[in-house]
Formats: structure tokens, C-alpha cells, sequence
């Protein structure tokens, strides 16, 4: 038994590792149709997540980085994108805060970052604020799953 908890814990790090994916899926997954013990799904898919987004962070600014070389090579403007745009409106709004934390739920957490890294943001700052949105609303999910659990009882059978 022991074994099998270790095996979807690892299944769950490694899904909350992939963007788009991430601990919106993890958690309630974990908790309710798994049925693991709520505070080590939540440790797991924060830590997942958060190895994600720094992988994204690390890799963006290097990305960046080679193309601003190229780009200043070639003297070429730099196109804007929708996202980067909304994304852009959104950090002038309500600052690396707001988007770490509200585009950690509302778009995904890696995308937020990468498009924050993007737009100049320091990659501290950007990894910081996106870890702190990941680690609040992973706990909000646990907590909706512990108490949404009994909804899904009909569906699926005790968790227990």
C-alpha cells in the first residue's frame, strides 16, 4: 500500500509539473477521485507546479535573452501578441502581485509567468509572486475538495 501511495504521489508531482495541467487538476484529482490524505497533495502539486514555473522562469529569460541578441542584430520592433498585451494591462493594473497571484487561476500559472518574464519583470519577483498565487490556491482547492467531497459520493463511492 505504501508503494501505491508513493506512485500517485509521483503521478501527481509530475501532473502538476505540466502547464496547463498544474494543481487546478492535481488537487481535486488527488483528493477526491484518489482519495490521498488532503495536506500531502496539496505539499506535492505545489512543489510540482513550482519546479514548473521555474523551469519556464529559468528558460524564458534565457530565450529572451537570445532574442533580444538576435533581435538587436537585425533592428527589428518587437511584435506584441494578444496575451502580451492583456497580460502587460494587467501588470500595470494591479502590479507582479496581482498577476502572480489572480493569473495563477485565471489563465495558468506557467503562462503568467513566461508572459511576466517576457515584459521585463525580474525573474525573482516573477517567481515569487507566481509561487505565492500557486500555494493559495492550491490550499483553496484542498479545502473545496475536502468539503465537495461528499458531493461526489453518489458518482464514485467513499474516498475513505
Amino acid at each position: 500500500m505504501e508503494e501505491y501511495t508513493s506512485v500517485l504521489m509521483l503521478l501527481l508531482l509530475i501532473g502538476s509539473f505540466i502547464p496547463l495541467i498544474e494543481y487546478m487538476i492535481t488537487v481535486p484529482v488527488g483528493i477526491l477521485l484518489l482519495g490521498q490524505p488532503v495536506v500531502p497533495v496539496v505539499i506535492v502539486s505545489i512543489i510540482g507546479n513550482s519546479l514548473g514555473v521555474a523551469a519556464v522562469v529559468f528558460l524564458g529569460s534565457k530565450v529572451k535573452q537570445a532574442r533580444q541578441k538576435r533581435r538587436g542584430q537585425e533592428k527589428r520592433p518587437s511584435k506584441d501578441n494578444k496575451r502580451k498585451e492583456r497580460t502587460k494591462y494587467f501588470l500595470n493594473k494591479y502590479g507582479m502581485p496581482g498577476v502572480g497571484i489572480l493569473g495563477s487561476i485565471l489563465v495558468s500559472s506557467h503562462l503568467s509567468a513566461a508572459t511576466a518574464v517576457a515584459l521585463g519583470v525580474s525573474k525573482g519577483r516573477v517567481l515569487f509572486w507566481t509561487i505565492a498565487g500557486v500555494v493559495i490556491w492550491s490550499v483553496i482547492l484542498g479545502i473545496i475538495a475536502v468539503y465537495a467531497s461528499h458531493w461526489f459520493e453518489p458518482f464514485f463511492g467513499t474516498t475513505e
